[in-house]
């Protein structure tokens, strides 16, 4: 099992508004800490149209924390894909993964929020067919191939056929599909690319996907062998279990609360979407998600909380060691214990 860590969002919220000239600057030095330490990678998160400042452009970021470091992967977890034009985003795509020197891990998701289909002119109705031309416009451009071998092509673009310039360094650029459904498992697998699990899926649940996936793969020919099976996972390591318990459980509470109630992301156990104005589902569903999906306490509480992944097919866990409200020294110093002391009993590799 490997590790990086996320999510980036620079959002500057009720309970912890900053300047966003100073998260941006942080990001630079949360990147390189991570390096330092020894993760494999950082990921940033997309969102637009949010009270907090939510990033809206991860590619543009990914470039400013190329630029601060020299071996640490950027991830993008998850640019909304259906609310872009793909060849643009392609285009992108290989320019940041020029910059980063082939650092890039490109991970997509199909959006939900109305407003942000809105805004940019996109039915919502159209996201799954956008989204799946969209990945094998990706899937053509991440490969290298000889000049005019590797035209892209999309019907509701005409016939002409356009290559993507510049390459990418990597052949081909992992593409990574963030997954809460079925759906989006199947549609992952059917291309053979890596799946990133939504923090809101238990590990029984996760287990389940996983096995979803080799089951459509191999309905499809598709070989899923090297195929890397991510999760999102709420992570905060402390020595002391009594700090771990009075401060971060009740600061994850906190920003479950504000930030999932508004995007509406959690779901009661008839799967209806909760807000504010369900204070009580809201507080329950989020208590599950700190109880059922969250490793939080001493190196040996998180090493037990996350050891069970591996066992139900999970080789890469995507940590989420930025909740907002903390500060940078406390966020460094459980980086630094995950990277430490952590992540060498859980890695095949002896790595963080």
């Amino acid at each position: 099992m490997e590790f990086g860590v996320g999510l980036w969002g620079m959002q500057s919220t009720r309970n912890a508004p900053l300047a966003h000239s100073t998260l941006y600057r942080r990001l630079a030095e949360d990147a390189q800490f991570a390096e330092h330490v020894g993760f494999e990678s950082l990921w940033l998160t997309e969102h637009r149209f949010w009270y907090d400042g939510y990033l809206p452009s991860l590619l543009t970021a990914g470039g400013y924390i190329a630029g601060a470091t020299q071996s640490l992967r950027i991830g993008t977890g998850c640019l909304l894909l259906p609310q872009h034009d793909p060849l643009r985003i392609a285009q992108g795509v290989n320019t940041l993964d020029q910059i980063s020197h082939g650092r890039l891990d490109f991970g997509v998701a199909l959006g939900y929020r109305d407003i942000e289909f809105d805004s940019v002119g996109i039915s919502r109705k159209k996201r799954a067919g956008r989204m799946e031309e969209a990945l094998d416009i990706l899937a053509a451009s991440a490969r290298k191939a000889p000049f005019g071998e590797c035209p892209v092509y999309s019907p509701d673009r005409g016939d002409a056929a356009q290559r993507i310039t510049p390459e990418a360094v990597q052949d081909p650029v992992p593409i990574w599909v963030a997954a809460v459904g079925e759906k989006a498992v199947e549609r992952a697998a059917r291309r053979g690319l890596n799946l990133l699990l939504s923090d809101a899926h238990d590990d029984k649940r996760a287990g389940q996907l996983v096995e979803l996936y080799h089951k459509t793969a191999q309905s499809a020919g598709v070989d899923s062998s090297k195929v890397r099976f991510g999760i999102l996972r709420y992570v905060w390591v402390d020595k002391s279990a009594a700090r771990a318990e009075s401060v971060t459980i009740p600061r994850l509470r906190g920003f479950l609360l504000e930030q999932l109630g508004g995007w509406r992301y959690l779901s009661d156990e008839n799967g209806n979407s909760l807000g504010f104005d369900q204070p009580d589902a809201l507080r329950k569903a989020a208590e599950g998600v700190i109880r059922n999906n969250a490793a939080i306490g001493t190196p040996e509480t998180v090493i037990r909380r996350l050891k069970n992944l591996e066992s139900v097919g999970v080789n890469f866990v995507v940590a989420r060691t930025h909740m907002v409200s903390e500060s940078p020294e406390d966020r460094h110093r459980a980086m630094e214990l995950l990277a430490t002391e952590v992540a060498p009993a859980l890695s095949t590799a002896g790595r963080a």
